[in-house]
């Protein structure tokens, strides 16, 4: 037996032994190159993770990008020799902010936005029956509170303005948004579930189509224990699938439903958890 076949044998014993399982797959990721050619694209969250994936994304299929956070290093970072990628840092969990940070926002872009991407959240720490008032007001200043008056905000500037073609919201939820919820990190994104479903029936008449986005157990830092599993080790033992998602594939998604390709798609959150809710 050939030395290398006997090191990744060994490698995935290794696998299963520390993290209960070792599975590779293939992924196919594709790129048109004109898709969003000439869209203006705000992400909250941007920095890295699945936001940082969409920002990424959306750059090479023509848009120039955005991005928010609260760390302008992380930022920086992310922007690093991007030229169709800029940040500001912005505080989502205070709305007081929202009007100027749109405008600033717009003015990078060249005077308009195109698409909002509701990105940015925070992850629990405190679960039921252990949620504190602090943990609760955390999570629902930026994940919930944060999305709604983001979008109420992007609304107004668009109201003010008008153009003929669509504009679009994305919202980021979470596979946790369609199944029980104790604890306010699902709670919050049972939230952007219901406001999706409730911003794209009075919005579409104005020419601004919503939609969202319910991710399963993706390879970003709110997953730390992922993290440390091997690159070609994908294995997950919480969907029936048996793997993680890498952020690239949410990316994908967020890229079609940014495109005039899903224009009659309204309202939808799609999920996209490895079946998870199927359970």
């Amino acid at each position: 037996m050939k030395l290398s076949k006997v090191k990744n044998i060994i490698k995935a014993f290794y696998e299963i032994f520390c993290y209960g399982g070792y599975k590779q797959c293939n992924i196919s990721y594709l790129t048109n190159g004109e898709r969003l050619k000439g869209k203006k694209i705000l992400i909250t969250g941007g920095a890295s993770g699945i936001g940082y994936a969409i920002a990424q994304k959306s750059i090479k299929e023509g848009a120039e990008v955005v991005i928010t956070g609260r760390n302008e290093d992380k930022l920086k970072r992310a922007c690093q020799g991007e030229s169709q990628l800029n940040y500001i840092v912005w505080d989502i969990s205070v709305p007081s902010t929202n009007s100027d940070r749109i405008n600033e926002v717009a003015e990078i872009l060249g005077g308009d936005v195109d698409i909002l991407i509701n990105n940015a959240g925070v992850q629990p720490y405190e679960f039921f029956p252990n949620v504190s008032e602090t943990e609760w007001n955390r999570i629902y200043e930026i994940n919930s509170k944060g999305t709604f008056f983001i979008s109420q905000s992007i609304l107004k500037y668009w109201d003010m303005h008008k153009k003929n073609s669509f504009r679009k919201i994305i919202n980021i939820s979470s596979q946790g948004g369609f199944v029980g919820a104790t604890y306010p990190y699902r709670m919050s994104k049972w939230d952007i579930v219901g406001l999706t479903e409730g911003l794209a029936k009075v919005l579409i008449t104005k020419n601004v189509i919503v939609n969202g986005i319910a991710p399963g157990v993706v390879k970003t830092e709110m997953q730390s224990s992922i993290l440390k599993q091997s690159n070609d080790n994908v294995f997950c033992c919480q969907n029936p699938s048996q793997r993680y998602a890498f952020p690239e594939e949410i990316a994908e998604l967020a890229v079609w439903l940014m495109s005039d390709l899903s224009n009659f798609i309204v309202g939808q959150t799609i999920v996209c958890d490895g079946g998870f809710i199927l359970k």
